[in-house]
């Protein structure tokens, strides 16, 4: 029993850290199964389906029901007199209802291409909604990592004000002593003052970023929550572009060579069958003035063999749209090897940053210590202190602001290239 107790409390454990945690991949995923623009995949598959089943429909038998009432101003005639016989003319007034059914046997491949091209624009579709979500991603990587360098920074600051505090007391204890000056310890009062209101503006700005962040991915973030810094990191950078808006120009050149081919079937022959069940006056007797059923059965081809160029104007055109695909192909590819080159060169400076920055807060640590012991000892005053522990707490602050740097320059690296 008290081994079931105990797996439950670890369960219980392990759901509420999860709870408690949330990571870059895990914000992005949601924000873009949450943003409303995602509503349209669905909307996109069905209009597809729809178009799809019409196509589908091409072979099937098309009825039609068709009426018809006509007076004519002369009909046809018998030109022959034949003594003692009278032959009836027509009566100009005619009437014809005709039930008609016609199959397409053969079209020379065109619902089968057009099927094709439903199938391709489907995906190019959905590539290029898939295209403007992923836009988000760069949204989320600014509010996310904003959190952490304002969570970060209050860090900081609450530890420089208890630092402050516990020199407070000392100094206050010299001031009663009389070894101290009482505006050294009204100076620290001040700046522990001005600590509250960094840190008052710094809970604001988490606060509103928790708030944006908890909109995109729709679920309430509690402030206690803990962003985790992403732990992937770019090793060998490259500028291989893997982004979705390449695979969208290469479904949109898809399309265009399904099109060009779709023109060629327009151009084959094809055969149909039809039947037609009718009444009317005349029937097929165009010599009978009386009102008579009939049908008749058979088969036609239709094959175009001059259109005037039509179909070769319009593979131009195909032609032309392909071009300016490639070049804005080539223009995307650009602008994002741009853009890597400058997230490279953020990773590549932040990695300097940082190698500086431990020099530098390891040359103002020691200056503070000495700082804090001249004060102690009256030698300086604590507007000299506060100068010198203010300078080591903002190494502190670039040291820890200029980590998170890195990890933003590196995901955003990885965003840019589509490879996060």
């Amino acid at each position: 029993m008290k081994k079931y107790i105990l797996l439950l409390l670890l369960i219980y454990c392990k759901m509420s850290f999860s709870q408690d945690t949330l990571t870059l991949d895990i914000c992005q995923k949601k924000a873009m199964e949450n943003y409303p623009l995602i509503k349209q995949k669905d909307l996109i598959n069905k209009a597809s389906e729809i178009r799809l089943f019409n196509i589908g429909k091409t072979y099937l038998p098309q009825l039609s029901l068709n009426g018809q009432a006509t007076y004519q101003s002369a009909v046809t005639e018998i030109p022959i007199n034949i003594p003692g016989i009278k032959i009836p003319s027509l009566y100009q007034d005619q009437y014809k209802a005709t039930f008609d059914v016609t199959e397409i046997i053969y079209d020379g491949g065109l619902t089968s291409k057009q099927k094709n091209l439903e199938k391709i624009s489907l995906q190019s579709d959905l590539q290029s909604l898939e295209t403007e979500l992923y836009k988000i991603k760069d949204k989320i990587n600014i509010i996310y990592f904003s959190i952490i360098a304002l969570q970060e920074n209050e860090k900081l600051l609450l530890v420089l004000k208890q630092d402050i505090k516990n020199k407070l007391k000392k100094v206050e204890s010299g001031v009663t002593n009389g070894t101290l000056l009482e505006s050294n310890a009204d100076v620290l009062k001040a700046e522990i003052i001005k600590i509250d209101e960094q840190i008052l503006e710094l809970e604001s700005g988490i606060s509103s970023g928790f708030k944006m962040l908890g909109d995109y991915i729709n679920q309430d973030i509690p402030e206690t929550v803990v962003l985790k810094l992403p732990e992937n990191f770019v090793n060998a950078p490259d500028y291989v572009n893997t982004r979705p808006e390449i695979k969208a120009f290469e479904l949109q050149q898809q399309k265009l060579d399904v099109s060009k081919s779709l023109l060629n079937c327009k151009l084959m022959p094809k055969v149909a069958g039809f039947g037609q069940l009718g009444y009317g006056r005349p029937g097929l007797n165009m010599l009978s003035n009386s009102f008579d059923s009939f049908y008749m059965v058979g088969a036609k081809v239709t094959w175009t063999i001059w259109d005037w160029n039509q179909s070769r104007n319009e593979k131009q055109l195909l032609d032309l749209q392909s071009q300016v695909i490639n070049s804005q192909k080539e223009s995307f590819n650009q602008t994002i090897k741009i853009l890597l080159e400058k997230n490279i060169a953020d990773i590549q400076k932040y990695k300097d940053l940082l190698v500086k920055d431990e020099e530098v807060l390891t040359l103002r640590g020691r200056i503070a210590k000495s700082a804090e012991s001249q004060l102690e000892n009256g030698t300086i005053t604590a507007t000299e202190y506060l100068t010198e522990l203010n300078a080591e707490a903002q190494a502190k602050i670039d040291i820890e602001t200029h980590k998170i740097q890195l990890v933003k320059a590196q995901m955003d690296y990885l965003t840019t290239k589509g490879k996060f």
